[in-house]
């Protein structure tokens, strides 16, 4: 009877042990529970540069790439890396709930190719040089009279493009030049002729509205004129004595459009103005005084050298994109017409679609397209215009 205490005693103590050990597996737990979470919260988003979106937890953030946990759709945890130079931008703690199961989790994420790469510039700048040189010569001609000619056109594309990760301002910046002449013979009489020559600046200025970047109030500034100074029979010099007929800002023509702008994702820009105005002018008078680009009077009699005129509605799309490594587009379109409704039946059209094949490195085939109409024409006819080219291209 003696020994009972010690027997009691004994049982106290391994049901004690036992306690500690369940509150120990308990701790531990409660701690593998709250990593999982920490993992399976995915409340973060990665919006990648081919346009496809990453839901994740974001564990670490470097110079140069990102690092992160995602769930697929068995609800396996897989851990991965990108660089930050395929990151258009990140939201943290983007998405409210705690959910796992997401359509975007139906492919694995695969890992990145570990090399350094430098951190994203804010600013872009492209340069594009084109030329095109043609020459035809004809001798004993059985159909028509022999022909002799000589031809040439050069293109100038530049760009400086502002975005930076983290703001919600954006800026473009596009100068498009186009230079085009002729020399139809060979004699003395036969003079240089301009075929084309067009000057044209384009610029976005955007503020994003939500985190997502999609839509932005933005104002479009669109500017054209000549470069050179042209006399009468599209010569540079005055061989028929009847002055001058183009020069630079005569004419001009300016247009601003400010409005709202849809960006579904990196390559497309649908801007919708309700309103929008333009400014036409010619700056040189003798240009001015033969009225050939405005013909409205003024009080004392003389051509007007400028003119305020509001547009109304205006659609803009443009759309950037490298299809492939050898193959790029640049396309801008914009429809301007006093309503939204009547743009199909009174707007005006004007567009510019740059297409670009590689050749070999910085050396492109590009093929550049202008066209311009009116809608209230009947049959409708727009204007278009093209040119092949050999340019070289380069982003700095």
């Amino acid at each position: 009877m003696q020994k009972m205490p010690s027997l009691f005693k004994t049982a106290n103590e391994n049901k004690m042990k036992q306690v500690r050990f369940n509150a120990k597996i308990y701790l531990l737990g409660l701690f593998l529970l709250a990593v999982s979470i920490q993992i399976f919260a995915q409340r973060d988003i990665i919006y990648k540069t081919d346009s496809t979106q990453v839901r994740c937890r974001i564990l670490k953030a470097t110079t140069d790439k990102y690092e992160y946990a995602f769930v697929d759709s068995t609800n396996k945890i897989f851990k991965t890396r990108i660089l930050k130079s395929l990151v258009d931008s990140v939201n943290y703690n983007f998405y409210d709930s705690n959910l796992v199961q997401s359509k975007m989790f139906t492919k694995k994420t695969k890992p990145v190719t570990e090399e350094v790469i430098p951190v994203q510039k804010n600013w872009k700048f492209t340069l594009g040089i084109g030329l095109n040189v043609e020459s035809i010569i004809e001798f004993n001609n059985p159909f028509g009279s022999d022909k002799k000619s000589l031809s040439g056109t050069c293109s100038i594309d530049a760009g400086v493009n502002y975005s930076k990760d983290g703001s919600r301002f954006a800026m473009t910046n596009e100068v498009h030049y186009i230079f085009g002449l002729q020399k139809p013979g060979f004699t003395s009489t036969d003079h240089l002729q301009r075929v084309t020559d067009d000057f044209n600046f384009l610029q976005d200025l955007s503020l994003a509205i939500g985190k997502t970047k999609k839509w932005n109030f933005n104002v479009i500034a669109k500017a054209s004129t000549s470069f050179f100074t042209i006399y009468d029979g599209e010569y540079f010099k005055d061989y028929t004595t009847l002055g001058k007929s183009k020069a630079f800002l005569s004419p001009y023509d300016v247009t601003i459009s400010p409005g709202i702008k849809w960006q579904p994702n990196k390559y497309l820009r649908i801007s919708l103005s309700p309103y929008s105005f333009n400014l036409y002018g010619v700056k040189n008078q003798q240009i001015s005084a033969k009225g050939i680009f405005i013909t409205d009077l003024d009080a004392s009699g003389n051509y007007k050298r400028n003119l305020f005129k509001r547009l109304g509605a205006e659609v803009n799309i443009w759309y950037d994109r490298q299809i492939r490594k050898w193959l790029n587009v640049q396309y801008r379109l914009g429809v301007s017409s006093s309503y939204f409704e009547k743009i199909a039946k009174n707007g005006l059209m004007d567009g510019l679609f740059i297409t670009r094949v590689k050749l070999v490195k910085d050396l492109y085939l590009t093929h550049r397209a202008t066209l311009k109409g009116d809608f209230a024409m009947s049959p409708f006819k727009p204007y278009y215009n093209q040119s092949i080219l050999l340019s070289y291209s380069k982003t700095f």
